[in-house]
């Protein structure tokens, strides 16, 4: 599980990164090929996306007695202390170098800030102070409907098999109704696709022989390496970054994201195996284990380290090496960066000083 959250966490830096510092890259094939992962590493919020739904479904199917409330505040103290402390240096640092254009009106901008202090934006079209925020209107609105729902329909009383159909008809029309343009936000369906994932993760069939454990593993790898090809084709408008479809441009896309992912974490989190052993890397997981703290705060480091470049009169392009070592430093920044946030706020306030990650 960790070992997904650090990929993804990973393919998310490539996205702020090529923002920041695309530009400089000199040599234009490398630059066409940040600009590639820098599209595609989109898809990181939608692994993020999948693991959430599939830790928060199979807890709440565990515990089908949780309370309501119970569940939102202990929902609340895991998302907010980092969130509280990013939120402040984004507020201190705005307010002095006003990098963001806020309300012209004192009323105006304490409801701009209370919005993203709420985590509205996303979930309702406002341009979010925290530009990856977005994704954490998601999460919230997901923590909310999910224990109605479970509750309402007593989910957890079900055959397996039954719940099966009920997440697959689900998705199914998740899929006919962005396709037809009835609603929009069509990646809440990879929350759905983690709770498919819970419920099928454990069922092995020929893939407990080894020749077709083998034929899965690099096919799942082979098709999620298809979707972040054709979502990297694609080049999202800026608003659509922040709180829609980010370049799934079509159902196609859409379905194709959501199969890869199911793919990829389901021979990643079922036992042995090529991908398993990848995701088991312990740098990968240490990363993972704090990719909250460094998704929060890493597009802050990147866009401070630029701002330093443009005021030390760095130059206005960079051949091959400089920029790949411009890449591996601005890395190392936004990890120590992140690191320092865990440590200080998100392990000792969201985890009461343990490790836990429900």
């Amino acid at each position: 599980m960790e070992g997904l959250r650090g990929f993804s966490a990973l393919l998310v830096f490539f996205v702020h990164f090529n923002d920041r510092f695309g530009a400089l890259a000199a040599d234009s094939g490398l630059r066409a090929a940040l600009e590639f992962a820098g599209t595609f590493g989109h898809c990181g919020v939608d692994v993020f996306f999948a693991l959430s739904g599939f830790i928060m479904y199979g807890m709440l199917l565990r515990k089908p007695e949780v309370r309501y409330l119970d569940f939102l505040r202990r929902r609340i103290a895991r998302l907010y202390p980092a969130f509280i402390a990013v939120f402040a240096i984004y507020v201190a640092l705005n307010s002095a170098f006003h990098v963001k254009q806020w309300p012209d009106s004192a009323a105006a901008r304490l409801v701009y800030l209370l919005a993203n202090f709420l985590m509205l934006p996303g979930i309702l079209p406002i341009e979010p102070l925290i530009v990856v925020a977005w994704s954490l209107s998601y999460e919230l609105c997901f923590y909310l409907v999910l224990p109605l729902v479970l509750r309402l329909t007593r989910m957890a009383a079900w055959r397996a098999r039954v719940r099966i159909a009920f997440l697959l008809a689900l998705c199914a029309a998740d899929f006919l109704l962005v396709g037809l343009g009835l609603i929009g936000h069509p990646r809440m369906v990879m929350f759905a696709g983690g709770m498919l994932l819970w419920e099928t993760v454990r069922f092995r069939g020929i893939w407990e022989r080894p020749a077709w454990n083998r034929i899965g593993h690099c096919a799942a790898a082979a098709l999620f390496a298809a979707a972040l090809g054709a979502y990297g084709a694609v080049r999202p408008s800026v608003w659509s970054r922040f709180c829609d479809s980010a370049g799934l441009a079509c159902p196609a896309h859409v379905f194709l994201l959501f199969a890869a992912t199911y793919a990829l974490c389901y021979f990643a989190m079922g036992g042995g195996g090529m991908l398993a052993s990848c995701f088991q890397w312990s740098p990968l997981r240490w990363f993972g284990n704090m990719s909250y703290s460094y998704y929060l705060i890493h597009g802050l480091v990147l866009h401070a380290l630029r701002k330093a470049m443009d005021f030390a009169g760095a130059p206005p392009s960079l051949s091959f090496l400089p920029f790949l070592a411009l890449l591996a430093v601005t890395f190392a920044a936004t990890v120590g960066a992140g690191a320092g946030l865990f440590l200080a706020v998100e392990r000792p306030f969201s985890f009461g000083g343990g490790s836990r990650r429900d």
